[in-house]
């Protein structure tokens, strides 16, 4: 196992939980880069990316806050228990299928072969609250529901599964009503006569539990989508909400409003406006603003790979991409943003993780680590970047510091399909506070992409590697050099 600092303690804690237990050989370090530079003088002119530790922004967004189980997953293992822990996650969404209960009961199993509360039980270990999309609604003959999927029949039925589950789970916190009804050819109108159904079963089942006010469970909408923009996902949502604000049931409920994104790949920084647009959506309809969660999100939907690229560069891009939305998603207010997925049993370009057991990650699941060492520092510094698109595409960054755990800088490149292969840029890091640095500065550096820590490229690295690492005198300004491939993250932590 390669050696960690004592001070680099989220991703410490993650290898020494499993990541670096089995023998690989060394990751390739970055070629003929030159090594940092100090000085206590001016900033560097020629810098790509500045960041100003003397301007502090608040609290940092937390990019791993949130995630997805996948019902065509294996359950993970001990290893990635660990793993997720580690990542400290606020709520982890999974799924139950109204139908499949109906007919099979409740410990039913998932096309992965799990029970579902045997899932339930492991993913109430990761994360302080689950999100439960509440899905398989419309009967079949094969799958019948009470009342035909209507009425009151349903709603009691609807009720006691969550009375059930909220019992026996008490992390179940949060209910969407289906997954993704426009993507499924369901109109508005159709769909708010089921969302009818369940606001009365969710306001019955709270009652009969006894809670109330913040310990209430809160429902959603069932996440709304888009396979083609995101306009089109906003046009079904003022539909759906002319509904909701026309209905007269003093009961009626939206607590929080769900979507999902996989659309822009050219223009991550539309997303910036997505909350902003859905909280004009409530106020054109005199409505209340409301939470906004992003339950699902990709650099595209389903399977779909690029005409150009193959699947390892789909694997690659992957993480800068993710970033890419997840940063815009948040710098415009979404409240939460839920990664898509731990394991993805089908699709495995969605996977954070390579092998359950072993908790091995794949390039989405070493950017969530590094998304836990900028919210382990907490305070927000600004960043600026000279290699931007007006569209988000290029060179960006996050950059925390504090919780005596010095600076840390996250830094993507994302193009989609069109980029320069190498950049090889400067980041210079000034107004770096003395206090924190008594002694020397330990500086590391980190790569994503198709050479360094990518297990689907390069399958013996299974545990997390530095592209360079140096201790330095203190000095108040510092220069990082980094070589980004064309589609790439790459984490400098600076260590007392």
């Amino acid at each position: 196992m390669m050696k960690i600092t004592k001070n680099l303690l989220g991703l410490s804690l993650v290898i020494s939980l499993g990541l670096g237990c089995a023998k690989n050989s060394p990751q390739p370090a970055i070629p003929d880069m030159p090594a940092l530079t100090g000085s206590n003088g001016g900033a560097v002119s020629n810098a790509v990316l500045t960041i100003d530790c003397g301007q502090q922004q608040g609290d940092v967004m937390r990019i791993e806050q949130a995630n997805v189980h996948s019902t065509t997953s294996a359950l993970p293992g001990e290893q990635a228990r660990k793993w997720l822990q580690a990542l400290k996650h606020k709520t982890v969404r999974t799924w139950l299928a109204l139908r499949t209960i109906n007919n099979e009961g409740y410990n039913y199993k998932y096309s992965g072969n799990v029970g579902a509360e045997t899932s339930l039980a492991y993913y109430s270990t990761v994360a302080d609250s689950l999100l439960i999309a509440l899905t398989a609604y419309t009967p079949s003959a094969n799958a019948p529901l009470p009342g035909n999927g209507k009425g009151v029949a349903f709603q009691n039925f609807i009720k006691q599964t969550i009375i059930y589950y909220k019992n026996k789970f008490p992390k179940i916190k949060y209910i969407q009503a289906g997954n993704e009804p426009d993507y499924n050819g369901e109109t508005a109108v159709d769909y708010y006569e089921v969302y009818k159904d369940y606001y009365k079963a969710i306001n019955a089942a709270n009652a009969e539990l006894g809670l109330a006010g913040s310990e209430r469970i809160m429902l959603s909408n069932g996440a709304f989508t888009s396979t083609t923009n995101f306009a089109a996902l906003v046009a079904y949502t003022n539909q759906f909400l002319a509904l909701y604000a026309a209905d007269t049931d003093p009961n009626k409920r939206l607590d929080f409003f769900s979507m999902n994104c996989y659309t822009e790949q050219t223009n991550p920084k539309l997303f910036e406006t997505a909350k902003p647009q859905i909280t004009a959506a409530l106020n054109a309809k005199g409505l209340t603003a409301k939470q906004v969660f992003v339950t699902e999100y990709g650099l595209s939907g389903g399977t779909f790979i690029p005409a150009a690229w193959v699947q390892a560069q789909l694997m690659t891009a992957w993480a800068p991409a993710q970033l890419a939305k997840a940063f815009y998603l948040y710098e415009g207010g979404v409240d939460r943003v839920f990664n898509w997925a731990i394991s993805h049993g089908e699709i495995i370009h969605k996977s954070e993780l390579a092998d359950l057991n072993n908790a091995y990650p794949n390039p989405y699941g070493y950017m969530l680590m590094f998304g836990r060492e900028i919210s382990d520092r907490g305070t927000r510094v600004k960043a600026t970047s000279t290699r931007l698109s007006a569209q988000g595409l290029g060179i960006n960054a996050l950059a925390s510091m504090g919780n005596g755990k010095g600076v840390a800088v996250l830094v993507w490149n994302y193009n989609y399909t069109n980029f320069t292969p190498d950049q090889e840029i400067n980041v210079q890091i000034n107004n770096i506070p003395k206090e924190n640095f008594p002694d020397k500065i330990n500086a590391k550096i980190y790569y994503i992409d198709s050479k360094n820590n990518n297990i689907y490229s390069h399958p013996s690295q299974t545990s997390l590697s530095t592209a360079s690492e140096q201790a330095l005198d203190y000095s108040a300004n510092l220069s990082v050099p980094l070589k980004l491939e064309g589609n790439s993250v790459a984490l400098i932590v600076l260590n007392p």
